[in-house]
């Protein structure tokens, strides 16, 4: 079996979208190009990261050199495995990076009958379409033009490639959740445009605040209840899922 470099894995609670507070195992992929500001991850940021860290509810019992095998990354799995388990999380910095890898180690889940879940920013559609079949659940970020993810003359392209895969999530049967991190004065307008263009997809959709921290409250980026109200009504023009749903396990207090 192939090998990759993975930042973490650990069992823990999900802590965004609709299925928070359901137990999942994680793995967290290295690396991801895109430099969001507000990443609460950058750690995962590296695509060689030495050591691989693994996690049992809050502590660490395990490291490894990287770069680890599926095959070692499946035992993972096993050791970590409750019996209340919802998925297996696939996420990053950037699980499309290692696309590949992640395809790997999926296939191998499914065939233990465990439910795979995959977090991306949607940067890659044909990535996306390479994984597609082995997951059951899709979660894919829309970035807005305040997060400074790409540079300008780059934004349609990275818009382009997160539509694209949430319509193939879609036509693939996956249950497909679009995640929009908000901030103070998110502009309505363009909220409503992604939601004109995926109002004729099934899916759910989820406004999550940018989760404060000292590095942001200071920046006083956080929006507050009337704005999240607005754009949760007019999401609702155009789509039947909508959700408000902050980072959860950041107010436990929780990996």
């Amino acid at each position: 079996m192939s090998k990759g470099y993975i930042t973490e894995i650990f069992n823990s609670l999900q802590g965004e979208g609709p299925y928070v507070g359901r137990r999942h195992i994680f793995i967290r992929f290295a690396g991801c190009s895109l430099p969001c500001f507000y990443c609460d991850s950058p750690y995962a940021k590296d695509p060689r990261p030495k050591f691989c860290n693994i996690f049992g509810d809050t502590s660490l019992f395990k490291r490894m050199v990287n770069p680890v095998s599926a095959n070692v990354t499946i035992d993972c799995i096993k050791e970590l495995h409750t019996p209340d388990l919802h998925s297996i999380c696939y996420t990053g910095g950037e699980p499309l990076s290692s696309a590949a890898f992640v395809k790997e180690i999926a296939a191998e889940a499914k065939s233990m009958q465990l439910n795979n879940f995959l977090e991306t920013s949607g940067n890659s559609a044909k990535s996306f379409a390479s994984v597609a079949d082995y997951f059951d659940y899709a979660s894919i970020d829309i970035k807005l033009r305040n997060h400074l993810a790409v540079e300008k003359e780059d934004y349609d392209k990275l818009y382009g490639n997160e539509l694209e895969c949430i319509k193939i999530s879609v036509n693939r049967g996956i249950e497909t959740i679009v995640k929009v991190i908000v901030l103070r004065n998110t502009p309505v307008g363009e909220i409503e445009g992604i939601c004109k263009d995926l109002s004729d997809f099934d899916i759910k959709f989820v406004l999550q605040p940018v989760t404060a921290h000292p590095p942001l409250q200071s920046a006083d980026i956080v929006p507050d209840v009337k704005e999240l109200f607005e754009l949760s009504a007019t999401v609702g023009l155009y789509l039947q899922h909508v959700m408000v749903i902050p980072q959860v396990h950041k107010f436990m207090g929780i990996h």
